[in-house]
Protein backbone atom coordinates (compact mmCIF):
# COMPACT_ATOMS: atom_id res chain seq x y z
CA UNK A 1 0.00 0.00 0.00
CA UNK A 2 1.31 3.95 -0.74
CA UNK A 3 -0.40 6.48 0.92
CA UNK A 4 1.29 9.92 2.27
CA UNK A 5 -0.01 9.08 5.69
CA UNK A 6 1.27 7.15 8.28
CA UNK A 7 0.01 3.13 7.78
CA UNK A 8 -2.07 1.60 9.63
CA UNK A 9 -0.12 -1.01 11.68
CA UNK A 10 -2.37 -3.94 13.10
CA UNK A 11 0.52 -5.77 14.78
CA UNK A 12 0.10 -2.86 17.14
CA UNK A 13 -2.71 -4.95 18.53
CA UNK A 14 -2.69 -8.06 20.93
CA UNK A 15 -3.18 -11.17 18.93
CA UNK A 16 -7.29 -11.14 20.01
CA UNK A 17 -7.45 -7.99 18.96
CA UNK A 18 -6.46 -8.24 15.70
CA UNK A 19 -9.14 -11.38 15.17
CA UNK A 20 -11.53 -9.11 16.16
CA UNK A 21 -10.44 -6.50 13.57
CA UNK A 22 -10.38 -8.65 10.77
CA UNK A 23 -13.85 -10.01 11.61
CA UNK A 24 -15.21 -6.67 11.63
CA UNK A 25 -12.90 -5.39 8.24
CA UNK A 26 -14.19 -8.27 6.36
CA UNK A 27 -18.05 -8.12 7.34
CA UNK A 28 -17.82 -4.39 6.25
CA UNK A 29 -15.66 -4.61 3.55
CA UNK A 30 -18.47 -4.93 1.01
CA UNK A 31 -19.96 -1.43 2.45
CA UNK A 32 -17.39 0.28 3.23
CA UNK A 33 -16.36 -0.40 -1.01
CA UNK A 34 -19.61 1.03 -1.69
CA UNK A 35 -19.33 4.31 0.37
CA UNK A 36 -15.82 5.30 -1.48
CA UNK A 37 -17.66 4.55 -4.57
CA UNK A 38 -20.24 6.94 -3.23
CA UNK A 39 -18.06 9.77 -2.12
CA UNK A 40 -16.25 9.35 -5.83
CA UNK A 41 -19.46 10.09 -7.09
CA UNK A 42 -19.42 13.36 -5.68
CA UNK A 43 -17.10 14.64 -7.55
CA UNK A 44 -15.42 16.51 -4.88
CA UNK A 45 -12.70 19.24 -5.44
CA UNK A 46 -10.27 16.86 -3.97
CA UNK A 47 -9.75 13.57 -5.73
CA UNK A 48 -9.53 10.41 -3.44
CA UNK A 49 -6.85 8.51 -3.18
CA UNK A 50 -8.48 4.72 -2.87
CA UNK A 51 -5.21 3.30 -1.05
CA UNK A 52 -5.39 6.41 1.44
CA UNK A 53 -9.31 6.06 1.99
CA UNK A 54 -8.43 2.52 2.99
CA UNK A 55 -5.65 2.92 5.19
CA UNK A 56 -7.98 5.50 7.02
CA UNK A 57 -10.33 3.38 7.38
CA UNK A 58 -8.31 0.92 9.05
CA UNK A 59 -8.46 3.63 11.86
CA UNK A 60 -11.79 4.79 11.64
CA UNK A 61 -12.89 0.95 12.41
CA UNK A 62 -10.18 0.66 14.87
CA UNK A 63 -11.44 3.95 16.79
CA UNK A 64 -15.24 2.36 16.93
CA UNK A 65 -13.81 -0.98 18.18
CA UNK A 66 -12.36 0.67 21.13
CA UNK A 67 -15.55 3.02 21.76
CA UNK A 68 -17.52 0.22 21.40
CA UNK A 69 -15.02 -2.17 24.12
CA UNK A 70 -14.30 -4.72 20.75
CA UNK A 71 -17.82 -5.52 20.66
CA UNK A 72 -17.95 -7.25 17.23
CA UNK A 73 -21.82 -6.83 16.19
CA UNK A 74 -22.56 -3.52 18.32
CA UNK A 75 -18.80 -1.94 16.20
CA UNK A 76 -20.62 -3.38 13.03
CA UNK A 77 -24.21 -1.62 13.59
CA UNK A 78 -22.38 1.47 14.90
CA UNK A 79 -20.10 1.56 11.55
CA UNK A 80 -22.88 0.82 9.14
CA UNK A 81 -25.37 3.71 11.18
CA UNK A 82 -22.24 5.69 10.32
CA UNK A 83 -22.01 5.50 6.65
CA UNK A 84 -25.44 6.15 6.17
CA UNK A 85 -25.31 9.24 8.32
CA UNK A 86 -23.18 10.67 6.58
CA UNK A 87 -24.55 10.02 3.07
CA UNK A 88 -27.93 11.45 4.32
CA UNK A 89 -26.60 14.58 6.11
CA UNK A 90 -23.93 15.22 2.98
CA UNK A 91 -20.84 15.18 5.44
CA UNK A 92 -18.71 14.07 2.62
CA UNK A 93 -19.08 17.15 0.68
CA UNK A 94 -19.40 19.56 3.49
CA UNK A 95 -16.36 21.68 3.85
CA UNK A 96 -16.92 22.46 0.18
CA UNK A 97 -20.40 24.00 0.93
CA UNK A 98 -20.02 27.91 0.76
CA UNK A 99 -23.13 28.44 2.66
CA UNK A 100 -22.28 26.47 5.74
CA UNK A 101 -18.38 28.04 5.55
CA UNK A 102 -20.35 31.00 5.44
CA UNK A 103 -22.45 30.23 8.68
CA UNK A 104 -19.44 28.89 10.60
CA UNK A 105 -17.61 32.06 9.75
CA UNK A 106 -20.67 33.87 11.75
CA UNK A 107 -21.11 31.67 14.38
CA UNK A 108 -17.60 32.44 15.28
CA UNK A 109 -18.44 36.06 15.74
CA UNK A 110 -21.13 34.94 18.15
CA UNK A 111 -18.78 32.29 19.65
CA UNK A 112 -15.23 33.77 19.69
CA UNK A 113 -12.88 30.91 19.08
CA UNK A 114 -9.85 30.38 17.31
CA UNK A 115 -7.61 27.06 16.29
CA UNK A 116 -4.26 28.11 17.47
CA UNK A 117 -1.44 25.80 17.22
CA UNK A 118 -0.71 22.23 18.59
CA UNK A 119 -0.30 20.65 22.34
CA UNK A 120 2.87 18.95 22.92
CA UNK A 121 1.61 15.90 21.63
CA UNK A 122 0.52 17.19 18.42
CA UNK A 123 -2.97 17.98 18.62
CA UNK A 124 -4.95 20.61 16.63
CA UNK A 125 -5.67 23.03 19.50
CA UNK A 126 -9.17 24.80 19.12
CA UNK A 127 -9.97 27.49 21.83
CA UNK A 128 -13.17 28.69 22.68
CA UNK A 129 -14.48 31.64 25.11
CA UNK A 130 -17.52 29.38 25.58
CA UNK A 131 -18.78 31.84 28.22
CA UNK A 132 -18.88 35.09 25.50
CA UNK A 133 -21.44 33.47 23.54
CA UNK A 134 -24.39 35.15 22.44
CA UNK A 135 -27.31 33.05 23.22
CA UNK A 136 -30.25 34.58 21.65
CA UNK A 137 -27.86 35.44 18.83
CA UNK A 138 -27.80 31.98 18.25
CA UNK A 139 -30.88 31.32 19.07
CA UNK A 140 -32.27 34.28 16.53
CA UNK A 141 -29.79 33.64 13.57
CA UNK A 142 -29.56 29.97 13.14
CA UNK A 143 -31.94 27.34 12.86
CA UNK A 144 -31.68 24.33 14.90
CA UNK A 145 -30.32 22.53 11.90
CA UNK A 146 -28.08 25.22 10.71
CA UNK A 147 -26.08 25.25 14.48
CA UNK A 148 -25.99 21.60 13.82
CA UNK A 149 -24.40 21.55 10.71
CA UNK A 150 -21.85 24.03 11.72
CA UNK A 151 -21.24 21.96 14.41
CA UNK A 152 -20.32 18.93 11.88
CA UNK A 153 -18.68 21.36 9.57
CA UNK A 154 -16.45 21.88 12.73
CA UNK A 155 -15.70 18.47 13.38
CA UNK A 156 -15.00 17.48 9.79
CA UNK A 157 -12.00 20.55 9.85
CA UNK A 158 -10.49 19.13 13.47
CA UNK A 159 -10.60 15.41 11.23
CA UNK A 160 -8.71 17.00 8.34
CA UNK A 161 -6.46 18.91 10.86
CA UNK A 162 -5.82 15.56 12.24
CA UNK A 163 -5.25 13.92 9.23
CA UNK A 164 -3.17 16.66 7.97
CA UNK A 165 -0.76 16.68 11.17
CA UNK A 166 -0.13 13.23 10.60
CA UNK A 167 1.21 13.14 6.80
CA UNK A 168 3.65 16.33 8.45
CA UNK A 169 4.96 14.17 11.64
CA UNK A 170 4.56 10.79 10.03
CA UNK A 171 3.07 9.16 12.78
CA UNK A 172 -0.68 9.11 12.99
CA UNK A 173 -2.53 12.02 15.07
CA UNK A 174 -6.40 10.89 15.17
CA UNK A 175 -7.48 13.12 17.81
CA UNK A 176 -7.81 17.24 19.00
CA UNK A 177 -7.57 19.15 21.73
CA UNK A 178 -9.98 21.86 23.39
CA UNK A 179 -9.40 24.59 25.43
CA UNK A 180 -13.12 26.27 26.85
CA UNK A 181 -13.05 29.46 28.52
CA UNK A 182 -16.12 30.00 30.36
CA UNK A 183 -15.52 33.06 31.67
CA UNK A 184 -18.34 35.31 31.79
CA UNK A 185 -20.49 32.49 31.44
CA UNK A 186 -24.54 32.88 32.41
CA UNK A 187 -27.45 30.71 32.74
CA UNK A 188 -29.27 31.70 29.79
CA UNK A 189 -26.59 28.68 28.62
CA UNK A 190 -29.62 26.51 29.29
CA UNK A 191 -31.84 28.08 25.97
CA UNK A 192 -29.09 26.11 24.03
CA UNK A 193 -28.47 23.05 26.11
CA UNK A 194 -30.69 21.26 23.60
CA UNK A 195 -28.31 21.74 20.95
CA UNK A 196 -25.47 20.64 23.44
CA UNK A 197 -27.32 17.21 24.06
CA UNK A 198 -27.60 17.14 20.19
CA UNK A 199 -23.76 18.00 19.26
CA UNK A 200 -22.63 15.58 21.82
CA UNK A 201 -24.85 12.64 20.71
CA UNK A 202 -22.98 13.21 16.93
CA UNK A 203 -19.59 13.23 19.06
CA UNK A 204 -20.31 9.95 20.62
CA UNK A 205 -22.30 8.31 17.48
CA UNK A 206 -20.24 9.52 14.63
CA UNK A 207 -16.83 10.90 15.81
CA UNK A 208 -15.83 8.33 18.39
CA UNK A 209 -12.28 8.41 19.78
CA UNK A 210 -11.70 12.10 18.46
CA UNK A 211 -11.44 14.13 21.82
CA UNK A 212 -8.17 14.00 23.28
CA UNK A 213 -8.55 16.11 26.09
CA UNK A 214 -11.40 19.21 27.17
CA UNK A 215 -9.62 21.78 29.13
CA UNK A 216 -12.14 24.03 30.59
CA UNK A 217 -10.79 27.26 32.34
CA UNK A 218 -12.76 30.00 34.60
CA UNK A 219 -15.50 27.95 35.37
CA UNK A 220 -17.92 30.29 37.15
CA UNK A 221 -19.81 29.74 39.98
CA UNK A 222 -22.89 28.01 38.39
CA UNK A 223 -20.77 25.65 36.37
CA UNK A 224 -21.28 22.74 38.59
CA UNK A 225 -25.07 22.91 37.70
CA UNK A 226 -24.49 23.25 34.10
CA UNK A 227 -21.89 20.41 34.06
CA UNK A 228 -24.74 18.17 36.22
CA UNK A 229 -27.10 18.62 33.63
CA UNK A 230 -24.19 17.87 30.87
CA UNK A 231 -22.46 14.74 32.47
CA UNK A 232 -24.88 12.61 31.78
CA UNK A 233 -25.16 12.61 27.81
CA UNK A 234 -21.27 11.75 28.12
CA UNK A 235 -19.65 8.24 28.08
CA UNK A 236 -18.03 7.79 30.97
CA UNK A 237 -14.53 7.54 29.06
CA UNK A 238 -15.28 10.95 27.39
CA UNK A 239 -15.63 12.64 30.88
CA UNK A 240 -12.36 11.60 31.80
CA UNK A 241 -10.88 13.69 29.28
CA UNK A 242 -12.27 16.74 30.34
CA UNK A 243 -10.39 18.55 32.99
CA UNK A 244 -12.00 21.35 35.09
CA UNK A 245 -9.00 24.34 36.14
CA UNK A 246 -10.00 26.33 38.94
CA UNK A 247 -9.16 29.89 38.72
CA UNK A 248 -5.64 31.52 39.59
CA UNK A 249 -2.17 30.52 38.98
CA UNK A 250 -3.33 26.82 38.50
CA UNK A 251 -4.75 27.76 34.78
CA UNK A 252 -1.24 28.63 33.24
CA UNK A 253 0.74 25.65 34.71
CA UNK A 254 -2.51 23.37 33.91
CA UNK A 255 -2.37 24.72 29.95
CA UNK A 256 1.55 24.26 30.14
CA UNK A 257 1.58 20.93 31.13
CA UNK A 258 -0.45 20.49 27.90
CA UNK A 259 0.48 22.89 25.45
CA UNK A 260 4.20 25.08 24.81
CA UNK A 261 3.90 28.41 25.78
CA UNK A 262 4.47 29.71 22.38
CA UNK A 263 1.26 27.87 20.94
CA UNK A 264 -1.03 29.09 24.32
CA UNK A 265 -2.37 32.65 24.00
CA UNK A 266 -0.91 35.18 26.92
CA UNK A 267 -3.44 35.60 28.88
CA UNK A 268 -3.85 31.95 29.77
CA UNK A 269 -0.04 32.03 30.86
CA UNK A 270 1.84 31.20 27.08
CA UNK A 271 4.02 33.43 25.26
CA UNK A 272 2.49 33.92 21.67
CA UNK A 273 3.30 36.62 20.08
CA UNK A 274 2.82 35.07 16.42
CA UNK A 275 -1.47 36.04 15.99
CA UNK A 276 -2.48 38.24 13.37
CA UNK A 277 -4.45 39.92 15.99
CA UNK A 278 -1.75 40.09 18.91
CA UNK A 279 -1.94 40.35 21.39
CA UNK A 280 -5.65 39.12 21.32
CA UNK A 281 -4.92 35.47 19.70
CA UNK A 282 -9.00 35.60 20.46
CA UNK A 283 -10.55 37.95 18.60
CA UNK A 284 -14.00 39.20 19.67
CA UNK A 285 -16.37 40.58 17.57
CA UNK A 286 -17.92 44.10 18.17
CA UNK A 287 -21.39 43.92 17.91
CA UNK A 288 -22.34 47.52 18.71
CA UNK A 289 -20.95 48.41 15.37
CA UNK A 290 -22.97 45.53 13.24
CA UNK A 291 -26.00 47.86 12.20
CA UNK A 292 -27.48 44.99 9.94
CA UNK A 293 -26.86 42.23 13.29
CA UNK A 294 -28.43 45.35 15.45
CA UNK A 295 -31.82 45.53 13.01
CA UNK A 296 -32.66 41.87 14.06
CA UNK A 297 -34.94 40.92 16.99
CA UNK A 298 -33.03 40.30 20.14
CA UNK A 299 -29.65 41.81 19.15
Amino acid sequence: MTTNSPLFDINQLSSEHQKIFHIVYDELKPHHTSYVQFKINLKLKTNLDIEDEDNEWRYEVHRYLRARKWHVTHTVKCILEMIQWRKDHRVDSILEEEETAVQVELLRKIVPNVYHGNTKDHLPLYIEKSGLVHVDKILNMFTPEGLIRCHIYILEYNCQLTRECSRKLGKHVETFAMISDLNGCKMDLRKVLHLYRQAIYIDEHFYPERLGHMLIVNPPFIFPILWNLVKHWLDPITQEKIIVIKKGHETAATLLHYIDPDNLPKEYGGSCNSCPTFPECIPIYDWSKDTAANDKPGS
